[in-house]
């Protein structure tokens, strides 16, 4: 969508605009916030001063182009997990939007196409100015009470799947905080086995879903907003090699994995408390079906384990895991971004990979029995 068509779209749901909003909308697209430097603290403590002021109702998410949204401030987020989160993701965005003098010119010429009283003579001496941060206009905070952060899409779009995580990790810091005095630990033992002892362990969590849905993508947001310590585990590591692979491979649901060895290399260490080892699957190295380096990871000295990754949640897996997200997202638009991921390589990997995907998640009821369902579409426009 072009900014002209979003700051049309505007327009329609807030009519009351006035030019200084259209210049308001045009840098917050141009810059994201990062006229908003602050520290995490100072973050939360203002979102939770506006919540008070916000209505009580959800509002969706408003694309402002560049990868950016308006996220609404609302008494219907929580205080404990979604506000927090909120507040990270600002930071964040802060951290990783650089726009340019460039790109706020071309939306200010675009906003000249529209029919706005005033807009041209506000907008020209708005650049004589230098363009500096502008706040919204009385008549627009009177007429909508606006409350929100500007936010990367991508971040704002995953806080659902991103709270039950969140919560697991907050659940585990609390079971470490209700421990006895230090004093009851053993002589030599170790940390993880006294925590072992009184029943703290690591959370496990599973992304499964569709090619091209985010998977990856969500598991690295994670890794980035989810307080505490945590490892990534990906089922790209875990390929069967093409010697040990049945005849009928393709016919078999995760014919073409190693569920065994990640059972053996990671689930059942991190249930049993045991240190992990596993060398990923290299199946594009110069020597046919190379492993990597070890990944060498004491569970107990994480919070939260995520394997991410089409298969993660085969039945004979699913058992092993606290929480289990299913990622998807419309044909059309699945379609779409596998064919800019994949370029030339993509109807091969349509007729093959895509195709024995789903065979999996119909054979064995994927997204049916994960404990949420996130469908990604229009995630990352």
């Amino acid at each position: 969508m072009s900014f002209l068509e979003t700051a049309r779209e505007h327009w329609a749901r807030y009519p009351l605009m006035e030019p200084q909003d259209f210049a308001k909308l045009a840098y917050q697209s141009a810059f994201g916030p990062a006229h908003m430097v602050q520290s995490p603290d100072r973050v939360l403590a203002a979102l939770l001063a506006e919540r008070k002021e916000a209505g009580a109702e959800p509002l969706p998410i408003e694309p402002i182009g560049n990868g950016l949204c308006r996220f609404h401030i609302t008494q219907a987020l929580s205080t404990l997990s979604e506000l927090p989160l909120v507040g990270r993701m600002f930071t964040l965005t802060v951290a990783s939007v650089e726009g340019t003098e460039a790109g706020l010119a071309e939306r200010l010429e675009a906003l000249e196409a529209l029919p706005v009283p005033g807009l041209g003579e506000y907008l020209a001496s708005w650049r004589r100015e230098g363009c500096p941060p502008v706040s919204h206009s009385e008549a627009f905070r009177r007429a909508y009470n606006p409350h929100y952060r500007v936010l990367q899409t991508k971040l704002a779009s995953f806080l659902p799947a991103l709270v039950p995580l969140d919560r697991l990790s907050r659940e585990h810091y609390a079971a470490y905080l209700r421990l006895p005095r230090p004093g009851d630990q053993g002589p030599g033992e170790r940390p993880s086995a006294y925590l072992r002892r009184h029943g703290v362990q690591p959370y496990l969590a599973a992304v499964d879903g569709r090619c091209g849905s985010g998977k990856t993508g969500f598991s690295g947001i994670a890794e980035q907003l989810i307080p505490g310590a945590k490892h990534i585990a990906h089922m790209d590591d875990f390929y069967l090699p093409w010697e040990r692979r049945a005849p009928d491979w393709m016919e078999v649901p995760a014919g073409n994995m190693d569920l065994e060895r990640l059972r053996r290399e990671i689930l059942d260490p991190v249930r049993e408390g045991r240190p992990m080892t596993y060398r990923p699957f290299i199946p594009e190295a110069p020597v046919l079906d190379e492993y990597g380096e070890p990944v060498e990871v004491d569970p107990d000295d994480v919070e939260l384990i995520l394997v991410e990754g089409t298969y993660s949640q085969h039945p004979s897996l699913a058992g092993y895991y606290d929480y289990k997200i299913f990622l998807t997202c419309g044909r059309e638009e699945q379609t779409r971004r596998l064919q800019a991921r994949e370029g030339d390589y993509y109807p091969a990997f349509d007729r093959v990979w895509r195709t024995l995907e789903e065979r999996y998640f119909q054979a064995c009821g994927t997204e049916a029995g994960a404990s949420l369902v996130v469908d990604t579409t229009g995630f990352f426009e």
